[in-house]
């Protein structure tokens, strides 16, 4: 896996209804923008227990409009390192539509915790501006819950996976079952500042053992990870 190299191998989401074999399956899916893996996990299990966590007000927005009323606990915060506010860096683009609602006038699938480094001069046609948003780390937000196992655990934070693996390390290694989790640089070509490449999720996981990497795009990709200790 080298910069500038593709493989534009998709993750069949059936693959955790074949492993998993069981039709209520506890399902995180961070960073949700849309709510549209929501809906395909919908689709695939017949009772799924599915947690929508989602920061960017305009992406929760078109997640209510979408969504509707389908039984998906929606949760409004960042999954940080930070329990309270936290610097948020607003995606937008005059040029681009969401995939699957592309009328929606707004681009917020590029928004971050982190500042942009390459994104800038990959997508120059995405800009950012600095706000600030509600942050919890995942460890303190499932203090409370009567959650055991977390089956999947679906994460997409745009550059933040250094901030929110490490606010729920304790939650990840104890619960989660399987790990899909984006990864935003290779090597010194990172497209926010100092975030996490796939080599150090992995290092990060030292009890997770690598399955696969997918929609790798030469600067950004998703690697999924099992847990050797749950399941």
């Amino acid at each position: 896996m080298k910069f500038g190299e593709q493989m534009e191998k998709d993750i069949d989401k059936n693959f955790f209804k074949e492993k998993i074999k069981k039709e209520n399956p506890t399902i995180f899916d961070v960073g949700t923008f849309d709510g549209s893996d929501c809906l395909d996990f919908l689709e695939i299990f017949d009772n799924p227990n599915i947690y929508a966590f989602e920061a960017d007000k305009r992406s929760v927005d078109i997640f209510k409009k979408y969504v509707g009323d389908r039984p998906i606990n929606l949760v409004e915060t960042a999954l940080s390192n930070v329990d309270g506010e936290i610097e948020f860096y607003q995606s937008e683009s005059e040029t681009r539509r969401h995939t699957r609602y592309d009328y929606e006038k707004t681009w917020s699938a590029s928004s971050s915790i982190k500042k942009p480094d390459n994104h800038l001069s990959v997508f120059p046609d995405i800009q950012f501006e600095l706000n600030k948003v509600k942050s919890t780390k995942l460890d303190t937000w499932i203090s409370d819950k009567n959650i055991d196992l977390i089956d999947v655990m679906w994460v997409d934070v745009n550059g933040g996976e250094e901030e929110f693996l490490d606010g729920g390390k304790k939650t990840i290694i104890e619960k989660v079952n399987y790990l899909y989790i984006e990864f935003n640089g290779v090597d010194d070509r990172k497209l926010y500042e100092d975030c996490y490449t796939a080599n150090q999720i992995k290092d990060t996981l030292p009890n997770f053992e690598e399955l696969g990497i997918y929609n790798f795009m030469g600067n950004f990709g998703n690697i999924l990870l099992k847990n050797k200790g749950v399941g």
